[in-house]
């Protein structure tokens, strides 16, 4: 990228952080509803953010639905059918009610740049419909930003485009802050040197670890970043240093073992290692350690001083399958929600095949169940750790 184009972003970036005048703090029970365009649509094949958000809260049972779309508007365009009514707006309010919500994270403004500056007030006024509407059900809204592009035909083409995104992330952030509602900019996250690495090869849509990258984003922004777990041990003075509760520290037979339990929650990211041991005044030699009876890591005495980062163990598999239940259940949802041939199955040719339609209501019984498991399978948990020297 040239430089007189890195000099232009950043003229135009929009530098506000999160705006909360309103705190994101669900309740217990509280259903959380995803909504925009394909920023939200995409999210559900990877979970990353409904991942972060439901762990941060492992003593509350939360529920997620994703109704993105991808090439929607705050009018909901993209979800007209052939059959009328419902309007596309009334059709996206019945699907927002649908889901019941306490809380709704809304990521549009993408599809609307398109018409560049003279839709700005189109798409301003569009907004505030749609808030009147998610608040006279009873619902909060969190704000999110636009992303920008990371490849065009050419840079003054790409920079056009970016400043038109910076121009609808301030209708945006100001339509927040009149409302007192939670803006968060995920836009600068995407617009380092090496932003490319986050874009499928159009330059627009984000890919896996750009998913990684935005769920991260919006946490630090809410306030909702963790630390990762460190525990550290002295093994001479049988002391211990964590941010995770540790206790029954036990250190026997001239510290060659050492045992103690750890309360852990969710890995704060999935498939990444959780947490970081370290243990001075060990004897020369190597140690291995157990987490609930299962061989986790080896290393030798410097390498505890040092911290070994656990890149196996309970957390990791608690992480993985939380993950892999999130998707079934955006999987599953969706085929519900948006299912194919809906013409036939709900709309104007239903008397074909619409005993298809109890089909699809009967999916509610396993969606529920997949609820329960991913909140029963994020609570915290008591581990047991123990380090013994090998022979």
């Amino acid at each position: 990228m040239k430089k007189y184009y890195l000099l232009l972003f950043q003229l135009i970036l929009f530098h506000t952080t999160v705006l909360s005048q309103q705190s994101f703090d669900p309740k217990n029970g509280d259903r959380i509803t995803l909504l925009g365009n394909a920023l939200i649509e995409n999210e559900q094949e990877f979970g990353f953010l409904e991942y972060a958000l439901t762990s941060y809260w492992p003593e509350k049972h939360l529920t997620f639905r994703n109704l993105g779309w991808s090439g929607d508007t705050v009018f909901g365009d993209a979800r007209s059918y052939y059959t009328n009514p419902p309007s596309p707006y009334d059709l996206l309010i019945s699907q927002i009610k649908a889901t019941e919500p306490n809380w709704v994270i809304i990521g549009y403004g993408n599809v609307e740049a398109q018409e560049g500056s003279k839709g700005v007030d189109a798409f301003k006024n569009g907004l505030n419909q749609l808030l009147d509407s998610v608040e006279a059900i009873g619902a909060k809204a969190i704000l999110l930003s636009t992303i920008p592009q990371v490849s065009a035909g050419t840079e003054d083409l790409l920079a056009l485009r970016n400043k038109t995104y910076s121009d609808y992330n301030q209708s945006i952030h100001a339509i927040a802050q009149s409302r007192k509602l939670a803006f968060v900019n995920v836009f600068d996250a995407f617009t380092t040197t090496t932003a490319a690495e986050f874009y499928e090869n159009n330059g627009i849509h984000l890919n896996e670890k750009g998913y990684v990258q935005l769920a991260e984003t919006i946490m630090n922004q809410l306030g909702l970043s963790r630390e990762t777990p460190t525990i550290e041990i002295d093994a001479a003075t049988k002391s211990v240093e964590s941010n995770v509760p540790v206790n029954k520290l036990s250190i026997a037979d001239k510290a060659r073992k050492i045992s103690f339990n750890s309360t852990q929650n969710p890995a704060s990211k999935p498939n990444v290692g959780n947490e970081t041991i370290k243990v001075n005044g060990l004897k020369k030699g190597n140690y291995s350690l157990s987490v609930d009876g299962k061989l986790i890591a080896v290393g030798s005495r410097k390498a505890w001083e040092a911290g070994i980062p656990l890149a196996q163990g309970p957390s990791l598999q608690q992480s993985e399958q939380m993950l892999k239940l999130i998707r079934e259940k955006d999987k599953i949802y969706f085929q519900q929600y948006r299912p194919q041939n809906r013409t036939y199955i709900l709309g104007f040719r239903s008397y074909e095949q619409g005993r298809h339609k109890e089909g699809l209501a009967a999916l509610d019984t396993l969606i529920l169940w997949l609820d329960d498991k991913i909140n029963q399978t994020k609570k915290t948990k008591i581990l047991h750790y123990q380090l013994e020297r090998l022979p």
